[in-house]
């Protein structure tokens, strides 16, 4: 299968353009900074290690800008423009022309995920938190994998979808369970253990040990946890495009 660079750089440029003018969709990344922001200047600081449980004001509003962003705005991005092609008949006509399904996907991939991956830069001083608190490399791998199991969860979204306001409500539901996950972690001890298994468990678990620990350090269960949630995502996404399409 031939790959034409030229069709994809014409597919990230109406991707791009597509975003940024679905007001629904390009506010996502900005309430994200914009909560972040706000929280941190109306919370008090706290950092206190009681009973094994640690909890910072600064590690709270990171993961939960983290997750606001990747879960809610990655799934958004990915879900709502293409239901709204589908909606359109703008994304038969395009699948109908000389464009195949990798120059597509690699073209929508790759706006929303830059989009994500400048705010997820931008939260770190957004929630208060010093550049040099972060291991950026690590930050970085993380919350572009996690980005990348968002979108790709919006993707199925999408696919399943036959048009924008279906592809609303059955998003609603997986953005409310991702999102929940820092505030479970803090307030319900007894569920801790689940939220460790989703990848936004592991954002939350990558704040907070900045803190805790003064650094993080990679182990097994969260890059176990982190890439069997992209294998998994991927699979689902293959599948789904297998059996329905991007244009069902």
């Amino acid at each position: 299968m031939n790959i034409s660079i030229r069709k994809i750089n014409a597919i990230i440029g109406m991707k791009f353009q597509t975003i940024l003018n679905n007001t629904g969709v390009i506010i996502g990344p900005v309430l994200a900074l914009v909560f972040a922001f706000a929280m941190r200047r109306l919370m008090p600081e706290v950092d206190v290690n009681e009973a094994g449980m640690f909890f910072s004001t600064g590690a709270f509003v990171l993961s939960f800008g983290m997750v606001f962003n990747i879960a809610i705005s990655g799934i958004s991005m990915s879900s709502s423009p293409l239901a709204e092609e589908k909606e359109k008949n703008t994304l038969r006509v395009l699948m109908t022309s000389s464009v195949n399904g990798v120059e597509y996907m690699i073209g929508t991939v790759i706006p929303p995920l830059m989009i994500l991956t400048v705010t997820n830069i931008l939260m770190i001083p957004a929630s208060g938190v010093a550049f040099s608190e972060v291991p950026f490399v690590s930050y970085l791998v993380m919350t572009t994998v996690a980005s990348i199991i968002s979108l790709l969860i919006g993707y199925v979204v999408g696919i399943l979808s036959k048009n924008q306001a279906q592809a609303a409500v059955m998003a609603m539901p997986v953005t409310l369970i991702f999102t929940s996950v820092p505030v479970l972690k803090f307030l319900k001890e007894d569920l801790a253990y689940l939220v460790d298994y989703t990848y936004t468990g592991v954002l939350t678990n990558f704040a907070s040990s900045l803190f805790a620990d003064g650094h993080y350090q990679w182990n097994l269960l969260d890059s176990t946890v982190l890439f069997g949630w992209l294998i998994g995502a991927a699979t689902v996404f293959v599948f789904a495009y297998r059996r329905n399409g991007l244009d069902s």
